[in-house]
């Protein structure tokens, strides 16, 4: 799992290396802006040609006139919804960049949450919510104007349903956050950010079940010598979910600037960036008049170090990893050695060291399938494909064998318990035993595992039994058929229904 991982840190730091090796002239190109005003507000309109020499630009700009006319104006609405519930790896990378701390800091808090009963479990690769939370939810807020019902499925990252998204497990006030964490005797040196982190999850919980919020974005476009400017201005038709903890602080000071990154990462990723919001309108025909021009400067994109923050959802991209092991990769790249963590304004951001850069160099040189995400992702179906009967570890083992160019395997005998039980299968189903049975293990291995799917089931044992019963007897349940005869039925009874 670790060596997938370094080989992304170590090809995206190659990949910077080469680009800032560029001239940079294939780095930089050059759009040119207008400012101008109305009303006594600035504003600026942008033209979308790109010049890869500033000085074409400018010999442009001596050539414009100041007056443009507003060729055309197109308004359309956006929607924003809010975010779904949230599954252990986006609360770590949301949780780290709002908070400003490390995603093992992060699971430290959610840890200590959840002991107190204060949130579902928090290792989960569910967005989902469970009916009865829906439906508790429903009865507290469907009066309030911004509610709207909402359901959400596990997710395609989802490998079961066990666990649903991390929420809060039970519907209080926001002003409840504050006494709700003090009685809840969490250590004094996680307080802080537990109840920071907290009252993140309550506000994706809450703003989950929230309505869209809507902006009309109307785009003008304005010619100067036939040249196009524009300009998109954004506007806030119906707050939605962004209005239900509008109120809570006046955005000033430490505690607004905390709010606002809150905020920012409930939102729906996407909005765009570039619109202005001002309060003017245009009419088509209008003209305006530019008091000056400039170059503005728009670098090409340039590949960037990994964040810390967004670490946990390049795995679950590259489907390295489970929810409860996701965390432990970069501490254990660390304490080696691979990498170090640089600080770049709030962020971590990950760099490789040469011995780590020099691991990678020699393992792709040997053995590069051990660098692949794609034989790390294959890896954990295999093991799931195990664990659910329909292939043996055998499966698993004698391709890895095979790719490290050991030798041959040989046939090792069976074991006297596994030719036993052979012999039992065999004479229940009145089958004859073939002598390589007893002189092969793969071959005795597979023959029980056929004989297996005729054999008769194995009963359960007499406590299995009682307590398939008393969990009936108990949830007013109907005892599953043929509980009696085969022990699968009780096990598979029993894992539905303990829990409640």
């Amino acid at each position: 799992m670790q060596t997938p991982v370094l080989t992304f840190i170590v090809e995206r730091q190659k990949e910077i290396e080469a680009y800032n090796a560029l001239p940079l002239k294939e780095k930089v190109d050059y759009k040119i802006k207008a400012f101008s005003s109305k009303n006594g507000i600035e504003f600026s309109i942008l033209n979308n040609n790109l010049y890869n020499d500033k000085n074409e630009a400018l010999n442009l700009i001596d050539k414009l006139p100041k007056i443009a006319k507003c060729y055309s104006v197109e308004t359309k609405e956006s929607k924003i919804s809010p975010k779904a519930p949230l599954r252990t790896s986006q609360l770590q990378e949301f949780a780290s960049k709002a908070l400003g701390i490390s995603t093992s800091q992060v699971m430290q808090c959610a840890q200590a949450l959840f002991e107190k009963g204060l949130i579902t479990y928090h290792r989960t690769d569910s967005n989902a919510i469970s009916k009865e939370f829906l439906e508790e939810l429903e009865s507290h807020l469907k009066n309030e104007e911004w509610y709207q019902k909402r359901e959400y499925k596990a997710g395609e990252q989802s490998q079961a349903e066990a666990h649903e998204a991390i929420r809060i497990t039970h519907y209080h006030s926001f002003e409840k956050i504050e006494s709700l964490i003090e009685e809840s005797n969490i250590k004094q040196d996680l307080l802080r950010d537990s109840k920071s982190l907290y009252t993140l999850i309550y506000q994706n919980t809450i703003l989950s079940q929230a309505k869209d919020c809507i902006n009309t974005i109307t785009t003008y476009t304005f010619s100067i010598n036939a040249m196009l400017f524009h300009l998109k201005n954004s506007k806030i038709k119906y707050k939605g979910f962004k209005g239900v903890f509008g109120d809570l602080d006046n955005g000033e000071g430490e505690q607004g600037s905390k709010k606002k990154e809150k905020d920012e990462i409930i939102e729906e990723e996407g909005e765009n960036q570039e619109a202005q919001s001002l309060n003017l309108d245009f009419s088509k025909d209008e003209e305006i008049e530019i008091a000056k021009f400039e170059t503005q400067e728009f670098k090409k994109k340039a590949p960037t170090n990994y964040k810390e923050s967004n670490f946990i959802s390049l795995l679950e991209k590259n489907k390295i990893g489970r929810p409860s092991t996701y965390a432990t990769y970069l501490p254990i790249l660390l304490d080696k050695g691979y990498v170090t963590l640089e600080k770049k304004g709030k962020e971590n951001i990950i760099i490789p060291t040469q011995k780590g850069i020099n691991l990678i160099e020699m393992l792709k040189d040997k053995e590069s399938w051990i660098t692949l995400s794609e034989f790390t992702a294959e890896m954990e179906n295999v093991l799931d494909l195990i664990t659910k009967g329909e292939l043996n570890y055998l499966d698993f083992i004698k391709p890895l064998h095979q790719k490290m160019n050991f030798a041959k395997i040989n046939s090792s005998k069976p074991s006297e318990n596994q030719i036993k039980y052979a012999e039992s299968l065999a004479k229940e189903q009145s089958k004859e035993i073939p002598k390589e049975v007893y002189e092969d293990f793969k071959v005795c291995t597979d023959f029980i595992t056929l004989l297996k799917k005729d054999s008769k089931p194995t009963p359960p044992s007499e406590k299995q039994m009682k307590f398939v019963e008393s969990l009936a007897q108990k949830h007013k349940l109907e005892l599953p058929k043929g509980y009696k005869e085969d022990y699968r039925i009780c096990s598979e009874f029993i894992s539905k229904n303990a829990k409640k």
